[in-house]
């Protein structure tokens, strides 16, 4: 939907890895996109990368330098990117992201 300027991402970004970190707290990032053509790689790369960071940013608490701690973190942001990704819509930055940032077709009417 182009009159989508950007999404909340609180249900996006909010994933069970806080649960289990025993907090009930939920924390959420918008992402704003209204200045990407997401046409464009260009476009679609900038607004996965803003995903990720956001992702990262709402994952933090969770993250640590205990190696057997580290898969929480991890999952989070996966889970959190994946679920932002759907929060958007768009098939170009599915198929971004499904290709690990290989590149994109973009199609267009």
């Amino acid at each position: 939907m182009k009159s989508i300027k950007y999404f909340l991402a609180a249900a996006a970004l909010s994933v069970s890895g806080f649960a289990a970190a025993g907090t009930n707290d939920v924390n959420s990032v918008v992402v704003r996109y209204a200045d990407l053509n997401l046409d464009s790689q260009a476009g679609i790369a900038s607004l996965h990368k803003r995903i990720r960071n956001a992702a990262e940013s709402v994952c933090s608490p969770l993250e640590t330098r205990i190696l057997g701690l580290r898969k929480a973190y991890a999952e989070c942001v996966e889970t959190a990117v994946t679920d932002g990704i759907v929060a958007v819509g768009n098939a170009n930055l599915t198929q971004y992201h499904a290709g690990k940032g290989r590149g994109v077709i973009v199609a267009s009417n």
